[in-house]
């Protein structure tokens, strides 16, 4: 088999390759194969998968603008904020899916649109002809068939100027040899092509933009409720995202556990680099 990185155009023969369960509940009985590009270290997923049916059952679908995700976007538009984000700033979040983000920031005063073209109230492609001071692409690019158009698109979103937030996975934090440590950010089959950090940088300076700011861990790791605590309460259930969103929160084999109390302490200072947010100035 022939294995071709999407990303760098390198060709390998015999890469890095590891099998992972699908960290979704519907479907954890399934495994997915991906393989490491050895020039750009970037990940991708081996097999094409019809993702309908995938889609058709993602928790993800499940959230609303409770207080913890409000508590995420906080931290993320402090992200914006430092990169230049003021009132009258024009923003569009690009793979927005529901609009959760885009009704925050309108919320907190700013000039927000979304586009999704999974969505019915986010489909209008009007907005795609125009530009913008902030784009953003939040758990995008991993979703893409080819990241690089997405970049593109997102290039011909941004203003002259503009400030481009990425946040997605960082194929470099990630460990093949031990796979289902990293259950999570492979995220299969949902995850197509994952980037290392590095072959985002130069995606994106292909584009003329450059990497301005550089964040290493997500905005949804939090003091309390950080990943690495979350990652420790969903290992106590069935190991699945569904968990964040069932919270079964009674679990005495979770609350007897020192480490419990350990990572909602400092679990906040463990978080490793395999998710990041990445800011370029066009």
């Amino acid at each position: 088999m022939s294995y071709n990185c999407c990303i760098c155009d390198a060709a390998a023969s015999e890469p890095q390759t590891a099998t992972v369960h699908s960290n979704v509940r519907a479907f954890a009985s399934e495994t997915f194969a991906v393989w490491r590009c050895p020039s750009c270290r970037s990940i991708h997923s081996r097999d094409e998968v019809d993702l309908a049916p995938y889609y058709a059952q993602y928790p993800f679908f499940k959230q609303h603008l409770n207080g913890l995700l409000r508590a995420g976007y906080r931290r993320l538009t402090r992200r914006l904020r430092r990169a230049g984000l003021a009132a009258g700033h024009s923003v569009i979040d690009y793979g927005c899916g529901s609009g959760l983000l885009v009704q925050y920031l309108n919320e907190c005063g700013f000039s927000a649109v979304g586009y999704d073209p999974y969505s019915a109230a986010h489909g209008d492609t009007a907005c795609l002809e125009n530009r913008y001071d902030f784009v953003i692409a939040q758990d995008v690019i991993e979703h893409a068939a080819d990241p690089r158009a997405v970049l593109a698109t997102l290039d011909s979103l941004a203003a002259p100027g503009a400030a481009i937030a990425i946040g997605t996975p960082n194929a470099s934090g990630i460990d093949l040899a031990r796979a289902a440590k990293f259950i999570h950010p492979l995220h299969q089959p949902y995850h197509r092509h994952i980037l290392s950090i590095e072959a985002l940088r130069k995606a994106g300076e292909s584009l003329g933009w450059q990497l301005e700011r550089y964040y290493p861990t997500p905005y949804t790791n939090m003091p309390v409720l950080s990943l690495p605590f979350l990652h420790h309460y969903m290992r106590h259930f069935d190991g699945t995202i569904d968990t964040l969103f069932d919270m079964p929160l009674a679990s005495a084999k979770l609350w007897l556990n020192p480490k419990t109390y350990a990572l909602l302490v400092v679990g906040y200072f463990l978080c490793d680099d395999a998710d990041v947010v990445a800011i370029f100035r066009k």
